[in-house]
């Protein structure tokens, strides 16, 4: 649930925000042709892309580039809600910044070879960015166009200067490419994550009703058949070799409902997950 949205545009494009929401919240976000800052203030989330999973806490900062986007934000013990520092990059927006004279490292001619989200190296110089864009959130009306500007080319000179920040600048020079990934490996680095149909037919492009039956001309059945098969089999297997708590093997295998993952535990082998480690588990464990 949404609490406070703020927005703050720059040639007609909103290029900070700042978002106070309650978990459990998801966001799907399509990057085209624009990157993402994201400093979390409060909050836990889990933050998806098409090959890559990456957990975010209070205090990081990541850089997304140009890509498909799953957030899950996750239930928490917390009173406070979740907040979120945002700043959306452009090449056009970069431009007005720095009145045509961009940072060579954007004009670079690389393959695209950079994982599409990064955290930020903790830096002290990072934290005063950081509570220098709160301070301005806290007092709007003195937000400018000017000043956003500046706050570009402050975050730019930042990810192109703090230490540790090698993966950061590789990624600065493919930020606005796109990565091609094949059908199979959407499907394979996400099977045993939180992620619904909805989420893999959007990482993939697709309407729900077109991945479906992509889906099953691949795999020879439908997706829900082969990926419950496919988390049924691991949880299985880690039922065995593992002493694991049953609902930490759930979660590990992609199934968010302790409930339904032990009726869907039956339905397949005939026996209660509890029930299968005692009867099946190695006595040297």
């Amino acid at each position: 649930m949404i609490i406070k949205k703020e927005t703050f545009d720059l040639s007609d494009k909103t290029v900070l925000g700042r978002l106070i929401f309650k978990p459990p919240f998801k966001a799907s976000s399509a990057l085209k042709n624009e990157a993402r800052f994201v400093h979390v203030l409060n909050g836990t989330s889990r933050l998806h892309s098409p090959n890559s999973r990456m957990d975010l806490n209070p205090g990081d900062s990541v850089i997304m580039k140009c890509e498909n986007f799953v957030n899950n934000w996750i239930p928490n013990d917390s009173s406070e809600p979740n907040e979120v520092i945002v700043i959306q990059i452009y090449p056009d927006i970069l431009k007005l910044a720095y009145n045509d004279h961009i940072p060579e490292i954007f004009n670079s001619a690389t393959p695209v070879s950079s994982n599409p989200v990064e955290k930020i190296p903790p830096h002290l110089i990072m934290d005063h960015f950081i509570m220098g864009l709160k301070q301005y959130l806290n007092h709007a009306s003195v937000i400018s166009e000017e000043l956003l500007k500046l706050k570009i080319r402050e975050l730019i000179h930042l990810l192109l200067h703090t230490p540790n920040s090698g993966p950061i600048k590789s990624m600065l020079g493919d930020l606005f490419k796109t990565q091609d990934y094949a059908f199979k490996e959407i499907i394979q680095s996400n099977i045993y994550e939180d992620l619904n149909l909805s989420d893999l037919a959007f990482f993939s492009g697709l309407s729900l009703s077109s991945f479906k039956r992509k889906f099953n001309e691949l795999y020879g059945m439908s997706p829900t058949k082969y990926i419950i098969g496919k988390r049924l089999e691991k949880a299985k297997n880690l039922l065995i070799e593992s002493d694991t708590r049953i609902s930490e093997i759930a979660y590990s295998c992609g199934f968010n409902d302790t409930g339904y993952f032990s009726k869907s535990f039956i339905r397949a082998f005939q026996y209660s997950p509890s029930n299968y480690r005692k009867t099946f588990q190695k006595n040297d464990l």
